[in-house]
């Protein structure tokens, strides 16, 4: 095979018909289906996704001023986080998986039973577009949030009481202005600044 042979079948392998990620789906498909189909999935791939993939983050925050090579790159290299600021993120991002999250995946399988797995997976094409979709729709979201007040003061603001950025800032969207607009607010919160 010359070079122009390989160029193409990796081309049509990446973003034809047969998609690189059909092996992984069938495995996932055979061995996972009802892991895939649980109203939990979404919860837990979400929750843990999001704190292992910040964990090397958090570890470039706590270890702040002892690596002058990660100093450079931080937009405020004088500030650190605390771990009051730290443990608050996190329990706030757990909160509201556990009364938001959860309450709407396990609602979604009551009134909707699961739909079947497809046979074919996403092609390589297909995957990255809806990964570039999500990434548009949550910046409109958050573009949104940052020009009409009331959203803003509703859902967002808690994300810029931090002075100091960090990743678990990230996700840190007020769950409790979350509970008192579906009116299941009991007197609890992470902080006295939330009440």
């Amino acid at each position: 095979m010359d070079l122009a042979d390989i160029s193409v079948d990796l081309w049509m392998r990446c973003f034809g018909d047969d998609s690189l990620l059909q092996r992984l789906w069938y495995s996932m498909r055979l061995n996972y289906r009802d892991y895939l189909r649980s109203p939990l999935f979404p919860i837990v791939l979400t929750v843990s996704s999001y704190f292992v993939l910040c964990i090397p983050f958090l570890v470039c925050d706590i270890m702040g001023e002892r690596w002058p090579w990660v100093q450079q790159f931080k937009l405020q290299p004088s500030r650190r986080p605390t771990a009051s600021k730290l443990l608050h993120c996190a329990g706030v991002t757990l909160h509201n998986h556990a009364f938001l999250v959860l309450p709407a995946s396990v609602a979604q399988w009551a009134w909707r039973p699961p739909v079947d797995l497809p046979d074919r997976a996403p092609s390589l094409l297909e995957l990255i577009a809806g990964v570039i979709s999500n990434l548009l729709l949550f910046d409109s979201q958050y573009f949104i949030w940052h020009k009409i007040r009331w959203l803003y003061v509703t859902f967002h603001a808690i994300h810029h009481n931090y002075s100091s950025p960090f990743a678990l800032a990230t996700q840190c969207l007020g769950g409790c202005h979350w509970d008192k607009i579906f009116a299941t607010h009991a007197d609890f919160s992470f902080s006295t600044a939330m009440k």
